[in-house]
C-alpha cells in the first residue's frame, strides 16, 4: 500500500497483476470510499473520483442511500456523467475477509445517469445489490456503454413465460426487447417496462395483429407501432 498522489489521506494498492484498488477517507474521516479496477486502473481518474466523493459525502453517505449518485463528473476522453457510490451490503468488497472495514466502506464508481433510479425505485438491498453486480460492472472503469436501470413486468400467453415479483425484476435491454418480440400472435400478454425516471411503458399484442403502446400500468391511451418504431422507442425511453 502506498499514499495516493495528489489526495491526502488516501492510498493505492494491488494484490495482483491487473487489480488495482484505491482508497480515501470521506469528509469527516468516518468512513472510507474505495474504488476498484480490473485492467482499466487510471489513477487520475480515481484521484478525480475519490476527491469527488470527499467533497460530496453527505450525500453519498446519507442514510438509507443505497446507490447514491452526483452529478455533474466529467473527465477527459471518458463519457462518464456521475460518480456512484454502494453503501456496505449492495457491495460485498471486504464482507467475508474484514467485516469491521467492510461496514464502513463505501464503493465508488463512475457512471451514467441513466443507469441509476432514484432512491425510492430500488426495493430493497437486494434489489439494488442486483444492480450493482449485474449491470453497473464498478471495476471497468473504462466502459463507453451504459446499461441503463430497467424493471420489467410481463406474461405471455402462449411461451406461459412472467414474472411473478409484484414489485417486476431488474434485466438488460436484450430480455426486454425479445419479450417484445415475443408478444407476436399473444393476444392477452402484455410487457411493462419502467425506466430510470419512473416512467412506465406498457406494451401489448391486440386483436388487430399489432403491437401497441401506452404509459403506465394500464395502457390507456394506447397507439399501435410497428416493431421497429417500438423498439427504437423503448431503446430511446431508456437514455432520455
Amino acid at each position: 500500500m502506498r499514499p495516493l498522489a495528489g489526495l491526502s489521506d488516501a492510498w493505492s494498492w494491488s494484490p495482483v497483476p491487473g487489480l488495482d484498488f484505491a482508497a480515501a477517507l470521506s469528509e469527516d474521516g468516518r468512513r472510507l470510499f474505495q474504488v476498484n479496477a480490473r485492467d482499466t486502473y487510471d489513477e487520475r481518474l480515481v484521484v478525480a473520483l475519490l476527491r469527488a466523493a470527499r467533497e460530496n459525502s453527505a450525500r453519498l453517505l446519507a442514510d438509507g442511500v443505497l446507490l447514491g449518485t452526483v452529478p455533474g463528473f466529467r473527465y477527459p476522453g471518458r463519457g462518464f456523467e456521475v460518480i456512484a457510490a454502494a453503501r456496505p451490503g449492495v457491495h460485498r468488497y471486504h464482507e467475508v475477509r474484514q467485516p469491521e472495514l467492510q461496514r464502513v466502506t463505501w464503493a465508488v464508481f463512475p457512471g451514467y445517469a441513466c443507469e441509476f433510479a432514484a432512491p425510492d425505485r430500488y426495493h430493497s438491498l437486494g434489489d439494488a445489490r442486483e444492480s450493482f453486480r449485474r449491470f453497473l460492472s464498478p471495476a471497468d472503469l473504462s466502459r463507453q456503454q451504459p446499461a441503463p436501470f430497467l424493471r420489467v413486468w410481463y406474461d405471455n400467453t402462449v411461451t406461459k413465460g412472467g414474472t411473478d415479483a409484484p414489485e417486476g425484476i431488474l434485466v438488460a435491454r436484450t430480455t426486454l426487447y425479445r419479450e417484445i418480440r415475443l408478444l407476436e400472435g399473444a393476444p392477452g400478454s402484455f410487457v411493462r417496462f419502467e425506466n430510470f425516471r419512473g416512467q412506465v411503458w406498457q406494451v401489448a399484442w391486440d386483436e388487430q395483429h399489432a403491437w401497441t403502446l401506452g404509459s403506465g400500468a394500464v395502457p390507456v391511451p394506447s397507439r399501435c407501432l410497428g416493431l421497429a418504431e417500438l423498439l427504437s422507442f423503448a431503446e430511446e425511453s431508456l437514455h432520455a
